[in-house]
């Protein structure tokens, strides 16, 4: 059995799933790009705010890949750059640029590092390893938000 990079491994799942989402967004037509279900009278989210999430999310941690230095995150500067992009265009082109940016800062990450410790700013700080917030974080949130935009597509009548 050959031996893997880890870092490397960690960069091609978010990348795959990162490539999903954005498709599944693609395909939304303009029309209900904007469109959230609504249950019991609770507006759900639309295709477009979770795929800016997603991008905002991912930029902001290659940052912290990047420099091994875990950012603090503001929710005030999330709320200034998804605005900014709302629209499916720059909404599909900053997904691309933000998941490639993160993949290529995970997959240059030292692998020996993985395992060290580190804080999740976005759930309060708690303690993590590099690895297990790349998993459960990054590739989880992604691979979440592809199936509730492919959910929001059957909402609306759209099968294929």
């Amino acid at each position: 059995m050959s031996a893997i990079n880890l870092s490397q491994f960690l960069a091609n799942k978010i990348r795959a799933a990162g490539t999903s989402l954005h498709d599944a967004v693609a395909k939304v037509p303009e029309d209900r790009i904007s469109w959230h279900p609504e249950t019991e009278g609770n507006p759900g989210r639309d295709a477009l705010d979770q795929a800016l999430e997603c991008a905002y999310l991912n930029e902001w941690v290659a940052q912290a890949y990047s420099t091994g230095e875990m950012p603090s995150i503001s929710w005030d500067d999330y709320k200034v750059a998804t605005d900014a992009r709302r629209n499916k265009a720059d909404c599909l082109a900053w997904l691309q640029s933000s998941t490639e940016a993160l993949a290529n800062a995970i997959a240059s990450f030292p692998e020996d590092k993985l395992g060290d410790a580190t804080t999740d700013p976005v759930h309060g700080g708690k303690a993590t390893t590099w690895a297990d917030f790349a998993i459960d974080l990054f590739y989880w949130n992604t691979v979440y938000h592809d199936g509730q935009v492919n959910y929001i597509q059957v909402l609306y009548g759209d099968l294929s």
